[in-house]
């Protein structure tokens, strides 16, 4: 039995807004910093993010069998790299020179993100296990 994907899109969806939204909120906060582009560049950084979990979700949701298994995998790690990046945001948040992270988006980040993992990684193994033996 195959996963429609509704549920893992939904969640790549999201993770993809939320990224987004943290990058941006960076740009307004580094504005009156000494190092203003260090906003811009974790925009950048989170366009790119927000833009792989996106596509790796709709990607996932129109594929069939193995280049679907294929986007699932790519999904389960940009989740991971995400919740990583979620979480180094939330323990660097004192750092000097770093700016004062939006707290509670990384917050949704890290649970958005987890669920994400965990989702496209059961999908994934579904997948796998009803991938077409080569045995006959």
């Amino acid at each position: 039995m195959r996963g429609d994907g509704r549920a893992t899109l939904v969640l790549a969806a999201l993770s993809a807004a939320t990224c987004l939204v943290t990058g941006s909120v960076y740009v307004e906060r580094t504005g009156d910093m000494e190092l203003p582009e260090l906003g811009f560049w974790l925009a950048t950084l989170a366009a790119l993010g927000g833009s792989a979990l996106g596509a790796a979700g709709l990607w996932q949701y129109r594929g069939d069998r193995i280049p679907r298994l294929i986007a699932l995998i790519v999904l389960s790690a940009l989740a991971a790299s995400y919740v990583a990046a979620n979480a180094l945001a939330l323990v660097q948040a004192s750092a000097a020179g770093i700016p004062q992270a939006p707290r509670p988006l990384h917050v949704v980040g890290l649970v958005v993100g987890g669920a994400l993992y965990l989702v496209a990684l059961l999908e994934a193994s579904r997948a796998f296990r009803a991938r077409p033996s080569a045995e006959g």
